[in-house]
């Protein structure tokens, strides 16, 4: 069959789509072709390379290696793949998500990049991504690094708060967890919340502010109090898995400022283990968890309790092969401290940094106390200096604790 190279060009967009990832140098190829291994497909680094123009190349691609690209893809083959192509609109990559809604994540790019927030708004008004659509991560990423640079500008959060696009993209996806000066914190109270009538919403707001307090060791009682009504207006069976994991951490930040947390920490760990068992997205109920529990100096009973420990390698032996989420770097470093020497043999995994864009501190903390874990001699020193330096500026005070002898 006849080749189009217009076809070769959308497919090897849409495979960057899939996987979260722009194929900008051979390592990036090395990774990609990895992703096809776990999907039982053949591809190798230098035939992607070629693909995506990082290697010079004159040739087209051959058609058993199409066939490989349309099955990544879940396609039969690659003749099913461009008639696929030919019965509906492609929406393009990553970089460029035209669509006949009209909405366009380049010229979203160069309207922030001038300031043109009503070009903006006309955008976010025209935008169909929503949910786990990786377009719709990588534009809350583009957002959230916009609003960062222009450090906070009051006109862009409050263009942000009064389109539904906006909201979800900025305010409930990017979700800055630096919290520099406290900006996310304010801009969420000053404009998200006047925005939103849904009692998650509401609740998602309180809960972000009480467990930034509380790893901040800041006590604001009401801050407390409205946590506490918002969460009454929700059962926490009809919670969204995140949220969810928001409330159990924010109960043991409560808890711990009432002094009461020892007493009630053996039911605590009962609730997030059912919970975990209960939840397929339960990575995240386990890593804020932690995050919570260790920062309170909990480190040695979680270690202890065999119930938590079977959960956390449950989950994160099942999900690793994923590697796309934040909460698992949290729980692969507790699971390689909390196994000691043991788990020396086990081989890491190293997230994009696009996953966590919007807790940028904490991604360096992690990743350094993880090459912590394994260096040795001098090395280690200098390390372990350098982490507990950082994670004293960043008030990162939970993995100084899982570190320390």
């Amino acid at each position: 069959m006849k080749i189009n190279a217009l076809h070769i060009e959308r497919i090897g967009k849409q495979i960057e789509v899939s996987v979260n990832r722009r194929m900008k140098g051979f390592p990036d190829a090395v990774w990609l072709s990895d992703r096809f291994k776990e999907k039982r497909l053949a591809i190798s680094p230098s035939t992607i390379a070629r693909l995506y123009g990082i290697v010079t190349s004159s040739s087209k691609p051959y058609l058993s290696t199409l066939d490989t690209l349309a099955r990544f893809l879940e396609y039969d083959n690659w003749e099913n793949y461009v008639e696929d192509q030919s019965r509906y609109h492609f929406n393009a990559n990553f970089f460029l998500t035209e669509d006949t809604h009209g909405f366009s994540q380049s010229v979203l790019d160069l309207a922030l990049q001038l300031k043109r927030y009503d070009t903006v708004q006309t955008l976010l008004e025209k935008y169909t991504y929503f949910d786990h659509n990786p377009i719709h991560f990588a534009t809350a990423n583009l957002i959230g690094n916009y609003v960062k640079l222009y450090n906070y500008d009051e006109e862009l959060l409050n263009l942000l708060a009064i389109t539904k696009a906006g909201r979800s993209l900025f305010y409930e996806c990017f979700v800055d967890e630096n919290n520099e000066n406290q900006s996310f914190s304010k801009a969420l109270q000053k404009h998200y919340l006047p925005q939103v009538t849904n009692s998650q919403e509401v609740f998602f707001v309180y809960a972000y502010i009480v467990a930034q307090n509380g790893y901040a060791e800041v006590y604001e009682p009401l801050m407390i109090a409205k946590y506490q009504q918002a969460i009454k207006a929700i059962p926490t069976k009809k919670l969204h898995f995140h949220l969810l994991s928001r409330y159990l951490e924010c109960e043991i930040h409560i808890a711990a400022q009432e002094q009461k947390l020892h007493r009630s920490m053996a039911m605590i760990i009962e609730a997030i283990t059912e919970h975990t068992n209960l939840q397929n997205k339960n990575e995240w109920i386990l890593a804020r968890t932690i995050k919570a529990l260790v920062h309170y100096g909990y480190k040695d009973r979680l270690f202890m309790n065999t119930q938590f420990n079977e959960a956390v390698n449950a989950v994160l032996m099942k999900k690793r092969k994923s590697k796309n989420s934040a909460a698992l770097y949290i729980i692969q470093l507790y699971w390689l401290y909390s196994n000691g020497s043991e788990g020396l043999s086990y081989h890491p995994f190293h997230l994009a940094v696009d996953y966590l864009q919007g807790n940028s501190k904490e991604r360096i903390a992690i990743e350094s106390a993880t090459a912590r874990f394994y260096a040795k001699g001098s090395i280690k020193a200098v390390i372990e200096e350098n982490l507990k330096l950082y994670c004293h500026n960043t008030n990162i005070k939970w993995i100084l604790n899982l570190i320390a002898d």
